[in-house]
């Protein structure tokens, strides 16, 4: 049989515990000389003595050795064995059914013997492969633990480095907000000197505006007294020359008679009115000429009010500038009395200013103008709008160049979300500094496409503005 043992010194050991790299399987077995079979020792005696292999001498002396098991058929061959076959028969008889009895159950024993042994042999296999996966998981549950002793020993050293880092962020953090603070506080006291100015410069623009105005409605009254009085003048003279004509007219019949005095009175008369005519013409061009002047004064005045409306617009933005409320690059603006406003393009070229925005919190400040009647090529049968960046209160913190990309969008009104069909285009808008003039590129859209469609819905249209980037 086959034991598995601890130590050397325990019960008898069919396996011995060596060091940990290596394991001893040792067999405490004999080998029968006679049949060869494997015995333990507590076995191994007994077996001897009923070995059906074991040599004996013949009992009839016929001086040969046999094996026991093959004893009765030599006893049958052996040429002694007729006589004391017959006094050994019966005694041989019931020796042999005792003895066939005996190895029956013998051999029952061993068949037994033999597959509780090899069922033990296949346990204790089994548990040695168990112990061997044992040590082999124990291994590699050390080698876990001593992996994973590392990772926590290296990750408390990056907890403390990203501690040291974090408390040195904060503090670079305070540092700049107190910066910022000053920076800010210092924007708002230059502001607030820029708003003086400018309020300041609008008040002297409006009353030189209202001087200018003032002056301009004298002159433009003068004006009409002069086209009144050279009206009235140009009646009386229209009179007298319809007077002067009949009374040619009567000359020309009581003195018909005469050819040279009617020539005479004809080439007077062609005179008179070619010199009317010149009159009536000079007339005509100095009323066409004062109309265009008041045109252009009328127009100049537009203009100056607008620039004036501009600047207060700019005061006021000024004054908002500090508070943008659109911080996500996000612009719906609703242009209401589109019709009226398009006349007023074509007439003073004047220019739709969008609220300010900005494309992120303490972002660059942005605004988008519109010229709906066109500028330059497309004057007069495009809308042309660009999206422009302003002068802001956090342009210092910022960088630049500046480089942004919008959407321009003008939204269809048609309330049919699969049908609706929105015109994009996407722009670029670059400026180098926060004072310098920046290129801008302009989004277009003509004219026939804005009233053809449903951009265009209770004289409102709507125009988006999605930064992108």
């Amino acid at each position: 049989m086959m034991s598995l043992n601890k130590s050397a010194d325990d019960q008898p050991p069919s396996i011995q515990q060596q060091p940990k790299s290596t394991t001893i399987i040792k067999y405490e077995k004999s080998s029968c000389l006679f049949c060869n079979e494997w015995f333990d020792a507590q076995t191994f005696t007994e077996h001897l003595i009923h070995c059906g292999q074991v040599l004996e001498e013949c009992p009839n002396s016929c001086n040969v050795f046999i094996p026991r098991i093959r004893m009765r058929s030599h006893l049958k061959e052996c040429p002694r064995s007729k006589q004391h076959l017959q006094r050994m028969s019966a005694s041989m008889e019931r020796l042999d059914q005792h003895a066939d009895h005996r190895v029956q159950v013998l051999e029952q024993d061993i068949t037994t013997i033999r597959s509780v042994l090899n069922e033990e042999i296949r346990q204790r296999l089994h548990l040695i492969t168990d112990v061997g996966n044992i040590r082999k998981h124990n291994q590699v549950v050390e080698d876990w633990t001593k992996d994973t002793d590392d990772s926590l020993t290296e990750l408390r050293q990056q907890l403390e480095e990203e501690r040291a880092q974090r408390s040195f962020a904060a503090e670079q953090t305070q540092a700049d907000f107190q910066y910022c603070c000053n920076i800010t506080q210092s924007l708002k006291e230059q502001v607030e000197m820029k708003m003086n100015d400018l309020q300041q410069h609008i008040n002297q623009l409006s009353s030189e505006v209202s001087f200018h105005q003032n002056q301009l409605n004298d002159n433009i009254m003068k004006l009409e007294e002069i086209v009144f009085e050279n009206e009235r003048l140009n009646r009386d003279k229209f009179v007298q020359i319809e007077q002067f004509l009949q009374e040619i007219n009567e000359d020309i019949k009581t003195k018909l008679g005469s050819n040279d005095f009617a020539t005479t009175k004809q080439a007077t008369l062609d005179c008179e009115v070619k010199n009317v005519k010149s009159i009536v013409c000079e007339t005509e061009e100095r009323c066409d000429r004062l109309q265009n002047l008041v045109q252009d004064l009328d127009k100049a005045l537009h203009q100056t009010m607008q620039s004036i409306a501009d600047i207060e617009n700019q005061l006021a933005m000024q004054q908002r500038i500090a508070s943008v409320q659109n911080i996500r690059g996000h612009l719906i603006w609703r242009i209401k009395d589109y019709s009226k406003k398009l006349e007023e393009a074509k007439q003073y070229d004047t220019i739709l200013h969008s609220a300010m925005f900005s494309n992120k919190a303490f972002g660059y400040a942005l605004r988008l103008d519109i010229y709906l009647n066109g500028k330059g090529t497309w004057k007069g049968r495009n809308l042309i709008a660009c999206l422009n960046v302003l002068s802001g209160e956090y342009d210092p913190l910022l960088t630049w160049p500046c480089r942004l990309q919008a959407e321009i969008i003008i939204r269809d009104q048609s309330g049919i979300t699969l049908e609706g069909q929105d015109y994009v285009k996407t722009i670029n808008v670059r400026k180098k500094s926060d004072d310098y003039i920046q290129s801008n590129q302009y989004f277009h859209i003509p004219h026939k496409v804005i009233t053809s469609r449903n951009y265009l819905r209770n004289d409102s249209l709507f125009v988006e503005v999605r930064v992108l980037k």
